[in-house]
């Protein structure tokens, strides 16, 4: 059986920062990567088509199908990206109406079966874990075209949707085949490292699960709360094949936290090490969940660069978003991190549940008073359903308002679809800006970003599209 797996075009979700994300912000479909290793386990065809990344039309995907002629297409989609979805699958259907075309990801688990009631171009729909699903899938339309019994599937039968069983998540991760990395164009996806410009990357997951339980994020409903790990053989076979088989000497690992286990961080170090692996890498993690045992032995092993989630510079709003960190916490964990020479990043969000202008500046002062802090991600609160924070805003919890329905623009850069309290969305939007400025415009990150991280003819080029950005969202605002 010959399959086809897309990811929609996804970029258009930075909104006004479109231009600067494009900068490096472009990443693999890892999702696919692990279901196309699936397929290909079951004796199988798999072709990944990454629209984003090969900057592809839906006139384009047909024309691909039409060479591949594929047996079976699925799509891959988010929240925000699940109109693009239901538009490409429209373009299929009407095309190739006999081709059975399935939606899954996050925002298909999270809604689950009104996915299908809204598009009636699906033909089925994964919930959940999709590596097993995807197997029993290909084995039903190969027996005779049924998908009844497949666990985590809904679908249609004439004009019935049918949902079948959640299936359980899978108790061992090393069941699930390495990733089929070898089915991207692997060159096409390039991060910049400093001192070295843009060279290509591999994600790579070591785990699946978050305890924490903060609430804006979605993981959960994915990946569960209990944690699952892969082994530390399993992680050194993947981290060879990336390196040795694929040539790649870069490698974010996107655990949801990647520090979580100490003992289990030490031992990874030791085996890539112990491996005579060679490779630089990076991740991000939870502020209370490192110490200089940690960052010592990791970036022995080759770590370069580490995130940390700051969310909030209110101790209120830090609570409350059961973000499980202190203000103290988290600058202590720079004041560690600077210690090594690690390049330093963060994250912290405008717009959260009891939010006021006064919080927010609160936040926007903390984060410039990092200085061992050197980049920065600045979001405007996405309500994404599943969320507690989705609640908030759907319910009118702590001055939260939702303003649109329409995922097409559940965005955290540009125009914001909540206002809370007193911030209406053109002030979260504003006060974004100005907080990136407020963040970047200080001597030592001018000088860092600009001058020594990248050199500076591309520091400047880098500069201009971040400050071309922050200006067009100042200035632009949308009403909902």
């Amino acid at each position: 059986m010959r399959v086809m797996l897309v990811a929609p075009p996804w970029l258009e979700v930075y909104g006004d920062f479109r231009k600067a994300a494009q900068i490096g912000c472009v990443s693999p479909p890892l999702g696919l990567a692990y279901l196309g290793s699936a397929v290909l386990a079951v004796g199988s065809e798999c072709k990944i088509v990454d629209m984003e990344n090969e900057r592809l039309t839906a006139t384009d995907l047909i024309s691909i199908i039409n060479d591949y002629r594929p047996d079976m297409a699925g799509l891959t989609a988010t929240t925000p990206v699940f109109n693009n979805a239901k538009l490409l699958a429209e373009a299929l259907k009407k095309n190739f109406p006999d081709l059975p075309v399935g939606i899954g990801g996050v925002h298909s688990t999270i809604i689950g079966k009104p996915v299908m009631e809204e598009c009636g171009y699906f033909d089925f729909q994964v919930v959940g874990e999709g590596e097993t699903t995807i197997q029993e899938i290909i084995a039903g339309y190969e027996k005779d075209g049924s998908l009844e019994g497949v666990n985590g599937v809904i679908f249609r039968r004439g004009n019935k949707i049918i949902e079948n069983r959640k299936r359980s998540l899978i108790e061992n991760l090393d069941d699930i085949p390495i990733p089929a990395r070898h089915l991207l164009d692997t060159k096409r996806y390039r991060h910049y490292l400093p001192g070295k410009g843009f060279v290509v990357y591999a994600d790579v997951l070591t785990s699946r699960g978050c305890p924490f339980q903060c609430t804006f994020c979605s993981q959960h409903t994915m990946y569960g709360r209990r944690m699952r790990w892969h082994s530390i053989g399993r992680i050194i076979a993947e981290l060879k094949e990336i390196t040795e088989n694929l040539g790649i000497q870069h490698i974010i690992i996107i655990d949801e936290t990647l520090t979580l286990n100490k003992g289990r961080m030490l031992k990874l170090c030791r085996a890539i090490k112990d491996a005579g692996l060679k490779f630089t890498w990076e991740g991000w993690t939870h502020a209370s969940a490192i110490d200089e045992e940690m960052l010592g032995a990791m970036k022995s092993a080759g770590l370069i660069r580490i995130s940390f989630g700051i969310e909030s510079g209110d101790p209120e709003i830090l609570k409350s978003i059961k973000k499980g960190v202190t203000l103290e916490q988290i600058r202590n964990a720079y004041k560690i991190t600077a210690q090594f020479g690690l390049e330093t990043r963060g994250s912290a969000i405008l717009g959260h549940p009891n939010e006021t202008r006064e919080t927010a500046w609160r936040t926007i002062k903390f984060i410039r008073s990092i200085k061992e802090c050197q980049q920065m991600f600045l979001n405007i609160a996405c309500p994404y359903p599943g969320t507690e924070l989705y609640d908030c805003a759907v319910k009118g919890r702590g001055g939260m308002r939702l303003l649109t329905s329409d995922y097409s623009q559940y965005r955290r850069y540009g125009d914001p679809v909540i206002s809370v309290n007193d911030l209406k969305p053109k002030d979260l939007k504003r006060l974004q800006s100005i907080g990136l400025l407020y963040f970047y415009l200080t001597p030592r990150r001018i000088w860092y970003n600009v001058f020594k991280r990248t050199g500076l003819k591309a520091g400047l080029v880098n500069a201009f599209a971040f400050i071309r950005s922050v200006l067009v969202s100042f200035f632009r605002t949308k009403r909902l």
